[in-house]
């Protein structure tokens, strides 16, 4: 039915499963007339007094059962496109765990200036022409040693080995126990102090990935949660390229990307194929137009639920009525990450009412805590919090009278430090908590990085990375896309035939079976009419009165068994019911039903008033 998808429009699906459903009544016939239809003059003239009604004219109304066959859709990556177009950017497709794409983007960045790094040795050798991304690092002198990249790069690989305390409170303790020897020098302490060993980053990668999305991700006001990344239909037809203005500068956010660098990904390959099949849950009804005569009508018939309202029934866990093939194997990303760093320096929270600054409950405006949680400080400072926020470690030196060190004792929390050092030599830093500590290091390092240094303000970092794997197999990919889209199942019913009310006919009722198995004769609701539709009925519904009071209504809209309720319905039973209904121009009519064996027929006699 659908060889040319390219050109498909949602009126010609409508059209395509109308016709099917329709059977040999390919046409609507002209009102109280044509194929199917049985009109003709009452034997009688109308009763006497103030209910008298006219001459009755016959109709029959006829039940279809035959359903329609499946809808299937096989389209390509154009044709799907065509199909959905605006609508694709509302259709979810799955959740991104970014904590892969995170790891790979900090994989690159840690490696980007070699991994002379990871040797025990206080002065690492760092090259930055080694590798592509590190390449690309250029500061004012036209080098990477003055790029502020790199001075991230040097923060991301400080171990206990080459820590450099140089400009930080911290640094007389370095040169002390260094100079004295003591506890196997500074390096070995700071390892003893954090439980690390001595060749390990101090803030590691699976720390700083749950910081970025704590913190960086989260705030931004298009990302719910930091750990998922929402992807549309929308962006696997782009190449992720829509992920530009999404993830960009919004609100105060400066943005998670780079805008001048579109997002390039490819999820579907050249040879991309869906197959969708559904089952129709539209139908061709035969009602009556009082005022007119009979006409069509396309109304939902449907029984599954959970809803009844769905036009269309998908299974897309069912492997063999919803295929995927052609996704990109193992999918990559290019984009250009970008973070800024605070204009002024943070000073490190110290004393005992500091141990109240934590996330969430800033102690003073100047805590880290206090500045936008999308800088370089707090993520710094987050991450370090993450890897030791329960680290509680007591040692001591020159047998516990030349130096103490307290990390979370004596009634302190996990983190927080005190240093008990003789006569105060190497001016120790006050009290305060490890990430704070580590915090100050890695603001100094920042804007001093050995080889060139960098007012406060002017340190802003970006990398431009390629072909970053997302973490994401095509086989993962399509497991996770099957759920996804089952729970918008009704979403994507309405939005291929949603608009299927457009070309009804008017009708005051129609007779259909519903979800019971059992005919009945269905007043319109205000769901039968073309979407913006005035409802023109006072009184909807079949009455034993002419009055149409309540007290004589016979039709309900729920009754046991039957999924819908949003309509008046009565059952008809073998034999003859007379009613009374009000039609659309607002007269009330005498209806005289007669039912027989066979209930996929009807005959209807309408009565106008004398």
């Amino acid at each position: 039915l659908y060889g040319a998808m390219r050109t498909i429009t949602w009126g010609t699906i409508v059209l395509a499963l109308t016709l099917v459903a329709c059977g040999e009544n390919t046409g609507r016939p002209a009102t109280g007339g044509g194929s199917g239809t049985d009109t003709g003059a009452a034997s009688t003239g109308g009763t006497t007094g103030a209910d008298a009604f006219g001459p009755e004219t016959r109709y029959v109304l006829r039940i279809d059962d035959t359903p329609p066959p499946d809808l299937v859709l096989e389209m390509d990556r154009a044709e799907v496109a065509d199909l959905f177009q605006d609508a694709a950017a509302t259709i979810h497709l799955l959740d991104l765990d970014t904590t892969p794409l995170l790891t790979n983007q900090l994989a690159a960045i840690v490696g980007s200036c070699g991994t002379d790094w990871q040797n025990d040795k206080p002065d690492p050798v760092y090259d930055c022409t080694q590798t592509p991304l590190g390449a690309t690092y250029e500061g004012w002198d036209g080098t990477w040693k003055t790029s502020p990249e790199f001075s991230l790069v040097r923060i991301l690989t400080i171990t206990p080995a080459n820590a450099n305390v140089q400009g930080t409170s911290i640094a007389g303790m370095q040169e002390m126990a260094d100079f004295l020897g003591i506890g196997g020098g500074y390096s070995q302490i700071l390892a003893d102090v954090l439980g690390i060993p001595r060749t390990d980053r101090i803030v590691d990668t699976p720390s700083l990935v749950r910081a970025l999305q704590d913190f960086f991700l989260a705030s931004h006001p298009n990302v719910d949660d930091g750990t998922k990344l929402p992807i549309t239909l929308a962006d696997a037809l782009a190449d992720m390229e829509t992920l530009t203005e999404r993830l960009g500068p919004a609100g105060d956010h400066p943005g998670i990307v780079d805008p001048s660098f579109p997002v390039h990904g490819e999820v579907f390959g050249p040879d991309f194929q869906m197959r969708v099949v559904a089952s129709s849950n539209l139908r061709i009804v035969e009602g009556i137009d009082l005022s007119a005569g009979k006409d069509y009508l396309t109304v939902l018939a449907d029984v599954t639920g959970p809803t009844y309202e769905d036009e269309l029934e998908f299974d897309f866990e069912d492997p063999t009525r919803f295929e995927l093939s052609g996704l990109a194997e193992n999918p990559t990303v290019d984009l250009r990450f970008r973070i800024q760093e605070y204009d002024e320096f943070v000073p490190t929270c110290t004393t005992d009412p500091c141990k109240a600054n934590l996330p969430g409950s800033a102690w003073g405006p100047d805590s880290v805590w206090a500045r936008d949680p999308w800088l370089i400080e707090p993520i710094i400072v987050a991450a370090a919090r993450e890897r030791y926020k329960t680290r509680t470690f007591y040692v001591e030196y020159g047998f516990g009278v030349l130096a103490k060190i307290f990390i979370g004792q004596d009634g302190d929390p996990p983190g927080w430090s005190r240093y008990e050092i003789l006569f105060d030599l190497g001016d120790p830093p006050e009290d305060q908590y490890l990430w704070e500590t580590i915090g100050e290091v890695a603001q100094v390092r920042m804007h001093d990085n050995l080889y060139a240094q960098f007012p406060e303000g002017t340190a802003d970092v970006a990398f431009t990375l390629t072909d970053i794997p997302v973490g994401l197999s095509a086989e993962a990919a399509e497991a996770a896309v099957r759920p996804a889209l089952q729970a918008q199942a009704s979403k994507l019913s309405d939005i291929l035939l949603g608009d299927y009310k457009k070309n009804n006919g008017t009708v005051d009722f129609y007779y259909r079976r519903a979800s019971d198995g059992r005919p009945y004769v269905f007043f319109v609701a205000p769901e039968d009419l073309p979407d913006g539709a005035a409802y023109p009925y006072a009184s909807p519904g079949f009455f034993a009165s002419p009055d149409l009071s309540a007290t004589s209504k016979l039709s309900a809209r729920e009754l046991p068994g039957v999924g819908d309720t949003l309509r008046e319905k009565l059952v008809l039973d073998p034999g003859e019911t007379v009613v009374f209904a009000e039609g659309r121009d607002g007269i009330v009519r005498r209806l005289r039903f007669v039912a027989g064996d066979d209930p996929t027929s009807i005959e209807v006699h309408v009565a106008d008033p004398s």
